[in-house]
């Protein structure tokens, strides 16, 4: 794992964004066998051809993508999606680090970390360019989504995040919400990764549990954005069956059915 000290941005740098693509699928079931699940097709598009050309329209000018299931495919159907003028960079892990280990692997690597880190398994019509405007720390949180299905974050009266909120009953609660995959990591989260790093090095890191939760135990706050505009994640052949449907509705169509509550 990536030694200290951690570099740091640059003011006049591009902004760079995190795709994290290596995860094993495994509740994919057989469909694990043919696709990563950055690379499933889902209401037209893969999740990488959904949000490269986001990306690049919000102003990131680099993406790294880290590699573990079915490399070549993530790295070939990247390199099809990305716009011109978007320069990819890859992080091959022989053994996956965990969205924690590979924030900072990518961070020595580049020379700075990351202004956003997305999970390459999502669809969301969350306006990246808006998020890039605020300053880091902050996580992206649903509240139309599921607590039971999904867990998720508390945060207080300020938007400040205060702890984890564990997957279950109710589906709902004040505040609390389901964290979207998406958020611009913090120096604050760097020592904290780094210290679980050199205690635990053949582990793989949380980002939130092993780098956002430590610092805000050391009162080092994380800003909380909510979004109630559509997001589907895809880790199940349910989700993806559900997130296809919806998505060929169009976007006009979306929000009214995300929000199960505005009809009660």
């Amino acid at each position: 794992m990536p030694p200290e000290p951690f570099p740091t941005s640059p003011p006049s740098a591009e902004p760079m964004a995190l795709l994290l693509a290596a995860g094993l699928a495994t509740r994919l079931g057989s469909l694990r066998e043919k696709w990563a699940k950055a690379c499933i097709p889902v209401g037209g598009a893969s999740p990488l051809a959904f949000l490269l050309p986001r990306l690049f329209r919000a102003g990131i000018r680099q993406v790294w993508i880290n590699l573990h299931h079915m490399p070549e495919q993530v790295r070939e159907e990247a390199q099809q999606a990305a716009p011109p003028g978007l320069d990819l960079q890859f992080l091959e892990e022989e053994r996956l680090f965990g969205t924690g280990g590979t924030l900072l692997a990518v961070t020595q690597r580049a020379g700075r970390f990351p202004d956003l880190v997305i999970n390459a398994k999502l669809y969301t019509d969350l306006e990246f360019d808006a998020i890039l405007k605020q300053p880091a720390p902050l996580v992206v949180l649903h509240p139309e989504s599921s607590l039971e299905d999904f867990g998720g974050l508390r945060f207080n009266q300020q938007r400040r995040v205060t702890g984890l909120r564990l997957r279950g009953a109710p589906r709902w609660e004040a505040g609390a919400a389901v964290y979207m995959g998406i958020c611009r990591p913090g120096e604050a989260w760097l020592d904290p990764l780094a210290k679980a790093a050199r205690e635990r090095p053949q582990d793989t890191l949380c980002l939130i549990r092993d780098g956002l939760l430590p610092a805000v135990e050391q009162h080092r706050p994380t800003k909380v954005v909510l979004h109630s505009g559509y997001w589907y994640e895809i880790s199940t052949p349910e989700r993806i069956a559900e997130a296809d449907r919806l998505l060929r509705l169009g976007p006009r169509r979306i929000p009214d059915l995300l929000n199960p509550r505005s009809s009660n």
